[in-house]
């Protein structure tokens, strides 16, 4: 019996789709056969099927994830958790719900918002991304800065681990202290250790107001002193960016040159208090700064977190150090990879100690790109950070880790792997260490 026929007994014919019919690829491969599960036991019943058989299993939602990580060893079942795509339980009063993996953060946020309530995430490609894929990557975008990052919404967890055994972890809600917290174990794990089916989170209550200013037309240093002034200051922005010209000219600003953006997200009455305190540390730096009328800034957010803006750039590096590095960071970044290509797209999280680069690259220039990640990741080491390849044409990513040295971490990732996914099947090769 062929694997197609095999699984069509696990969902059911018409979930199976065989790879040459579908456009998904992994840094050049395409899987043998994409599966569609619709319950946890199904899911359950394909992981023990693999295990059993020996075929390597790559877990997706809508596949806005799929260029992270190493090229995989195998890839032979792309597992879709699509068609697992309810709220199955959502209660306004206490800020929970619990959800399958393969539901949307837009569609799930377009229920919230009904309620005045959100999850604050924001990661690129998050107008397609499923909330399974988001919590699996734990990715985040310009709004970690006042709200954080995936894990620390989720309150539990449900997974298929690597011999077909459903396990849980957490509750539904806020305040749970019984057992070993594994949440944190999943979270972030890129689908290695198991295939999450159910997560459970915490909400925030979703302020009226949404404002967002502009200051541009001065140097990366006075910019970046007008950045410190405003996160030392009493004011709680949402986001503080720091863009190069590239990046503002794929954020559509004009003219196209170094800005910095910051969003506010509060009640109407604080967001007038803190435009005007902001106003006051602007001038303080002899710059002036606009702000953006509503339909320009929502656009602007719109192109950080769609899908689109992952498409505009053919691969992604993001670099990581101490809060107060984020600057050096962007400039030494945007200066090696304008020695690469025309226009680099460079992005600061400030506050966050992340920055974010990506660009359009000729095939010719493929090898220049891998020596210029090698200086980058050396000089992230000299100040304690790291920098992680998330997207890359698959010749690059074959001459480097994506993710490089761990150090002495890389022993117990691999525990880890050995423990919940003994067979390795789960995108075995993908993640740190060679897991």
């Amino acid at each position: 019996m062929s694997v197609a026929h095999e699984l069509a007994t696990i969902v059911g014919e018409d979930n199976v789709i065989p790879g040459d019919r579908s456009e998904v690829t992994l840094d050049g491969r395409k899987p043998a056969v994409i599966v569609r599960p619709a319950t946890s036991e199904e899911v359950a019943a394909v992981v023990a099927w693999a295990r059993t058989t020996d075929h390597a299993l790559i877990v997706s939602g809508q596949g806005t994830r799929l260029a992270m990580g190493n090229p995989p060893e195998r890839c032979d079942v792309l597992l879709s958790l699509a068609r697992m795509n309810r709220i199955l339980d959502y209660e306004p009063a206490d800020l929970t719900a619990r959800v399958e993996a393969g539901c949307t953060l837009m569609t799930f946020n377009r229920t919230a918002q009904s309620h005045r309530q959100w999850l604050p995430l924001d990661p690129p490609g998050s107008d397609q991304a499923t909330l399974g894929g988001i919590v699996a990557t734990d990715d985040f975008g310009p709004l970690r800065y006042a709200y954080g990052r995936p894990r620390d919404y989720v309150i539990g967890i449900e997974v298929v681990e690597g011999t077909g055994r459903l396990i849980k972890s957490g509750g539904r809600v806020v305040k749970n202290v019984t057992g070993y917290d594994l949440n944190k174990l999943f979270v972030g794990s890129y689908g290695t250790l198991g295939v999450i089916v159910r997560i459970n989170l915490k909400l925030r209550p979703r302020p009226d107001g949404d404002a967002t200013v502009l200051v541009s037309k001065a140097s990366t240093d006075a910019l970046s002193a007008c950045a410190r002034a405003l996160l030392s200051s009493e004011l709680m922005p949402a986001a503080v960016l720091l863009v190069n010209s590239g990046a503002g000219r794929m954020l559509g600003l004009e003219p196209a040159e170094p800005s910095l953006l910051v969003r506010f997200i509060e009640t109407e009455p604080a967001i007038r208090y803190q435009l005007d305190r902001f106003a006051e540390i602007t001038a303080h730096h002899a710059l002036s700064s606009i702000r953006l009328d509503e339909a320009r800034a929502a656009s602007l957010w719109q192109t950080l977190a769609s899908t689109r803006f992952l498409m505009n750039c053919e691969f992604i590096l993001r670099l990581s150090a101490l809060p107060a590095q984020t600057t050096s960071l962007f400039t030494f970044c945007h200066q090696e990879l304008s020695q690469l290509i025309e226009n680099p797209s460079v992005i600061a999280y400030l506050g966050t100690g992340v920055v974010r680069a990506g660009g359009m690259l000729p095939r010719h220039r493929f090898p220049l790109l891998a020596q210029v990640v090698q200086t980058l990741r050396a000089m992230c080491r000299q100040i304690g950070g790291h920098l992680i390849v998330e997207a890359a044409p698959a010749e690059i990513k074959r001459e480097l880790d994506a993710w490089g040295e761990i150090g002495p971490t890389a022993s117990l990732m691999r525990a880890l792997k050995q423990q919940f996914d003994p067979g390795r099947i789960f995108s075995p090769g993908r993640f740190v260490a060679g897991i």
